[in-house]
Formats: C-alpha cells, sequence, structure tokens
C-alpha cells in the first residue's frame, strides 16, 4: 500500500521526511510574558542546567534540551516544571508558535482567533497584546472550550471573550470588525504524526477534499471578518496541497483586487518560502510568498501558513443588534470597594489601571476596558479572567488565577515556602506556618507565587486548585 507521503516525492526529499515523521519532536517551550521576562526563564534554565536554543520565528520561545542523568533532567518532566504549571511557560510546539508570529497583533488592537482551541496561540497572541485590546478567541466544541479557558486562566489572560460557533458565522456577522484574523483551520493532520502515530490514518483523497473544502469555507469568513488594512493569518498543521497553496491560491481567485499575500520574516524562513513555491510551481500556479515547513528542515511539526493583506471590502456590512454579555459589569464604586479591601489585607488591590470587573453570581471576573465595551452579536461563553468568589460574609476569597498572575504585588500576608513546605503543599498535604499569620496568605516559592492557603494557629492549610496538586 501506498505511503501518504510518496507524492511528496518530487517537492522534497522523502527520505528525510519519512525519517523525521517518526522521530520525536525536540522539546519547546514559549515563555508567558505575562507572567515572566525571557531574561527570567534564562536563569531558572540555566540553575537547572537546561540548554536552550532560540526558536528563529519567536523571540520569546527555545527548544529545551536536558541532559537525562544530570540535574532537573533526572527528576522532572518539563511539563511538570513549576514555571509551567504557573502558566509562566507554556510547552507549545515550535511550529505553532509560527502563526502568531506572523499575524504581528500589535497593543490594544482587537483580534479573533477563529479556531481557538486548546489555546496556544490565543495565549501568545494575548502576550503580544499585553493583555490590552480585545481578543475574540472562537471555538465550536464544548470539550475543547473547556481546554482553551483553562490555557487562558493559566497563563493570566484578561483581554479575553470566548464564543461559542462555527467559524462561517463571522463572515455575516462580523465582517471588518477584526484589525487581524487568525484562522488556523482544522486540517488532516499529516504534519502532527512525529507526535501522533495515527495521524497519518485520516488523509485518504476524500477527507482532504471534505477538509480543504471547510478551509475555503472559514478563510472567507476570516478575510470578510478583517478590517480594510487588516492581516489574515491562514495556517495548517498538514502537508497536503490540496489544503494549503490550493487553499490559499482560491481565496486569490475569489478576490482578486482586495488580497495581497505577503512575507512579513523577510529572510527568516527563506527555505520554507522556497519549498512552498516549488509546490506552486508543480501545480502551475501564480506565485505567492507562503511557509511550508517540512518536518526535516526547521526539525519541527509539518506545518503551513500563509499571511494575507485585505486592500478592499470583500462583503458588504450588514448591522445587528448587539447581546449583552452572561456577566454584569460590576459599578466602579463597587470594584473600588472591593480593591480597598483586598488592599487593607494584601496590601495590593490586584487591579491596575484600565481593569473592569465583571460579576456572575458570585462569581467575580476581570478584564479592560475594551473587552467591557465590545459589540458581540451572540452571547459570550465567557470573559476575562477569575478574579474572586463574593462569600456570604461579604469578603472576597481571591482566586487562584488572579493570585498566580499579580500575587507578587502583595506586600502584606505572604508566607515564603521552604523546599520542606512546598514539597508538602504539592503532596496535597498541609503544612506548618509562623503563628502570626492569620487568614487567607499567598504562597510563595523561589519568588514564584503558587497560590493561596488559610493560615490558622500554626497551621496551614493547603488551598491549592486540585489540578495543580495532580500534576505537581
Amino acid at each position: 500500500m501506498a505511503h501518504p507521503f510518496d507524492r511528496y516525492a518530487d517537492w522534497t526529499d522523502l527520505k528525510q521526511l519519512m525519517e523525521f515523521s517518526s522521530m520525536p519532536l525536540r522539546k519547546s517551550m514559549r515563555v508567558n510574558t505575562l507572567k515572566s521576562s525571557v531574561e527570567e526563564f534564562r536563569s531558572w534554565a540555566n540553575a537547572q542546567e537546561w540548554q536552550l536554543q532560540q526558536v528563529p520565528w519567536c523571540e520569546q520561545a527555545f527548544f529545551v534540551d536536558r541532559d537525562p542523568s544530570t540535574g532537573s533532567g533526572r527528576r522532572t518532566a518539563l511539563g511538570k516544571d513549576l514555571l509551567h504549571l504557573m502558566g509562566h511557560t507554556y510547552m507549545q510546539e515550535a511550529a505553532s508558535m509560527l502563526p502568531p508570529a506572523l499575524l504581528e497583533a500589535k497593543p490594544f488592537e482587537t483580534i479573533l482567533d477563529m479556531s481557538a482551541a486548546p489555546g496556544s496561540k490565543t495565549t501568545q497572541v494575548a502576550a503580544m497584546l499585553n493583555n490590552s485590546g480585545v481578543i475574540i478567541a472562537n471555538d465550536v466544541q464544548e470539550k475543547r472550550l473547556w481546554t482553551l479557558k483553562n490555557a487562558l486562566y493559566r497563563l493570566g489572560v484578561t483581554n479575553v471573550i470566548v464564543t461559542k460557533k462555527v467559524g462561517q458565522w463571522f463572515s455575516k456577522q462580523m465582517s471588518e470588525r477584526f484589525d487581524r484574523v487568525l484562522c488556523d483551520a482544522p486540517c488532516t493532520a499529516q504534519g502532527t504524526s512525529r507526535k501522533d502515530s495515527d495521524a497519518l490514518m485520516y488523509c485518504s483523497m476524500a477527507n482532504i477534499g471534505k477538509m480543504a473544502k471547510l478551509q475555503r469555507e472559514l478563510l472567507e469568513s476570516a478575510i470578510h471578518a478583517a478590517k480594510i488594512g487588516g492581516r489574515i493569518v491562514y495556517s495548517t498543521c498538514t502537508l497536503t496541497p490540496e489544503e494549503n497553496e490550493e487553499v490559499v491560491a482560491a481565496m486569490l481567485t475569489r478576490f482578486p483586487d482586495a488580497l495581497e499575500v505577503i512575507n512579513p520574516l523577510g529572510d527568516i524562513l527563506a527555505q520554507a518560502v522556497l519549498d512552498s513555491q516549488i509546490v506552486q510551481k508543480s501545480l502551475n500556479m501564480k506565485p505567492f510568498p507562503a511557509y511550508r515547513l517540512w518536518p526535516q528542515i526547521y526539525d519541527t511539526e509539518g506545518f503551513f501558513c500563509a499571511v494575507f493583506v485585505k486592500h478592499r471590502s470583500t462583503r458588504n456590512k450588514e448591522r445587528f443588534e448587539s447581546v449583552r454579555f452572561q456577566e454584569s459589569m460590576l459599578p466602579d464604586g463597587r470594584a473600588r470597594d472591593i480593591g480597598a479591601q483586598l488592599k487593607h489585607i494584601y496590601g495590593t488591590t490586584f487591579m491596575e489601571g484600565g481593569d473592569v470587573m465583571f460579576e456572575r453570581a458570585d462569581q467575580l471576573m476581570l478584564t479592560n476596558g475594551p473587552v467591557s465595551k465590545f459589540h458581540l452579536q451572540v452571547q459570550d461563553y465567557s470573559l476575562g479572567l477569575p478574579f474572586g468568589k463574593r462569600l456570604k460574609n461579604g469578603q472576597i476569597r481571591l482566586d487562584h488565577e488572579i493570585v498566580s498572575l499579580r500575587g507578587n504585588t502583595a506586600t502584606k500576608n505572604i508566607l515564603d515556602l521552604n523546599q520542606v513546605q512546598y514539597d508538602l503543599l504539592m503532596d496535597g498535604k498541609d503544612t506548618d506556618s509562623p503563628v502570626e499569620l492569620d487568614g487567607d496568605v499567598i504562597l510563595r516559592f523561589k519568588n514564584i507565587v503558587i497560590g493561596l492557603g488559610l493560615a490558622r494557629d500554626g497551621l496551614l492549610k493547603n488551598r491549592l486548585p486540585r489540578w495543580v496538586v495532580q500534576k505537581s
């Protein structure tokens, strides 16, 4: 039986493609600059004897190599590293960092991530915006939305509205609303075979054709949703030309005067651009710049990206009524009262200029002004970052998410843990605390906020989220 990759023999070194596609992926991590700096990460990695190599298209990301016989290499999986657990870093395949890098989102812009789950690209964009502006993070499956929300919460993203719609919905309902649109389309996923040995089981020509039809619909919707002058990034993790170059060509044919395909990275991925042009030439296409990442060239997943700039309108805009958020915005006075209460306890309000608070039942959520004013034509699935819960006595119990994002701004009720205390807490147990501490206490280890505990009479009750303890 023919191998799915046999058809690529005229475009790349088939032997190397087969060889690299059967090799495990290199580990790569992205620094979440909402919580840590690249310099802090380098220092952390150096202390643990990690070897770092920067990902060429992302200044905040690194391939990580460890000697399994020394240092932390023989103890802790990267996915259980404390920085990753607390959202200071994100385990992300290097190729998947390329679409946000090409998007080049700027602070205060409005961004649509059309197929956002599991959240790697959305959180990367949020860091680029430094939690300013608005991100609409959309997906259609309930299970994927929960995965998306967990990633947004762990990494401290406040500027997001999560929606649950098919991507085609944005074409009509939200025409020309976004400065930049990311269309990371569902695909046959041939490029993921390095981490999923079953990936090549679902790439029959019938399935390829089905996916290509869906991709054209989603990309067209993304184009309509972008403002004039806006940028659209199209990406897949597959290798088939039907889902990649042919989809791009179809949009250029459909909107010949409205779209331009550009190369924002210059020579950084020159080989990837050349590899796509080899395919385009073979298919008798008018050439355009695009990025085809064969696994063996950059030692990544197989991947494809193209970047459009929209110069003219592609459909008539229609007027739609806005729908209220599920959450209700807190009046400024009530938000100030909450801040004053927290400042008395912790020495900080956990709020910054421009923050806006919403509530839903007893749950408080933190976001920003642009999100609070964004007109949405469908009810949101969720918005912002969990901030705290209102207790029956009127007090606010902070959520882990806001504590792990801004806990280091506190000046009171902080406990710096020693190794024994930390190990006990991460094992799901209680530990001791100074007798002078009483009530909710912010817990730090090696200057990293890990959550909250409850101090009473020299005992610290463990209040770390269950998922923190289970993954540690």
